[in-house]
């Protein structure tokens, strides 16, 4: 009789067991893998200050798209060293490790743009080759607005499209899309002062140590990422590819 009631007892346990592991799946999402050019902050050449890379190739049924985040900083040896954390888990066999990491402990924020309070710089295509720069070079050209290049002074996104980049009607803004990446103003074109301001303490997207809070900066540095995102039908939830390290910038005054 105890015999019986025990194998039944084991038999309920691994039922349960087995029922609620198949409740989650587990999603393996291809990361974005190519950039075309990889800017470093300490770069004093606006020609270098963009970013370019292919999204995700992921074929997967649940794949919705390649997100890019964000992070801005007042101290590069701050940025550095969250970068490095972000990459020394960003491996294979950690799966979503890095963008965990980069979202959850780091704070990182989507790219946002300038159309509307819900608009991100999301990629939806494939294997598609993408472009942007976050600020207006103050040696930008207005003739150059609709030229191919236009990404090397102008704030702007772009999508390759057989050989030539197409330009959508925004451009990069900060998460929530009320301000700019012009945080200084250089071209005076913000005079509410509500669009073109500095990074304060407190922003979700901006690193600064209560002891800065108070200091004013003259440059600022950002830090790019992108990630392939899937959703699992079964948990409804976001899952992540590896990171792919876009570079980062820096934003200074007179610039």
């Amino acid at each position: 009789m105890q015999k019986n009631l025990f194998f039944l007892v084991l038999c309920i346990f691994t039922g349960i067991f087995l029922s609620s592991c198949g409740l989650e799946e587990v999603l393996t999402v291809e990361e974005p893998t190519v950039t075309y050019n990889n800017p470093l902050y300490t770069s004093a050449d606006p020609l270098t200050w963009y970013f370019s890379f292919k999204t995700s190739s992921d074929s997967g049924e649940n794949f919705i798209g390649t997100d890019v985040y964000y992070k801005i900083y007042n101290s590069s040896s701050t940025l550095s060293s969250e970068r490095s954390s972000i990459l020394a888990v960003n491996t294979s066999t950690n799966s979503s490790a890095a963008a965990t990491r980069m979202i959850e402990t780091y704070s990182y924020q989507s790219l946002g743009t300038n159309i509307s309070t819900d608009n991100s710089v999301y990629f939806p295509e494939r294997n598609s080759s993408v472009i942007f720069r976050l600020k207006t070079s103050k040696s930008a050209d207005s003739s150059t607005a609709t030229s191919d290049d236009r990404y090397r002074y102008h704030a702007c996104v772009g999508t390759k499209i057989g050989t030539a980049y197409s330009y959508e009607l925004y451009i990069p803004y900060r998460n929530g899309n009320r301000k700019s990446f012009d945080f200084f103003d250089a071209d005076e074109d913000d005079k509410n002062q509500v669009r073109d301001v500095l990074p304060a303490y407190g922003d979700a997207d901006y690193k600064c140590a209560e002891s800065d809070k108070d200091k004013s900066f003259d440059e600022y540095y950002v830090q790019i990422f992108a990630v392939g995102v899937a959703l699992n039908p079964e948990t409804v939830t976001s899952n992540y590819s590896l990171v792919l390290d876009l570079g980062s910038v820096t934003i200074k005054k007179g610039e």
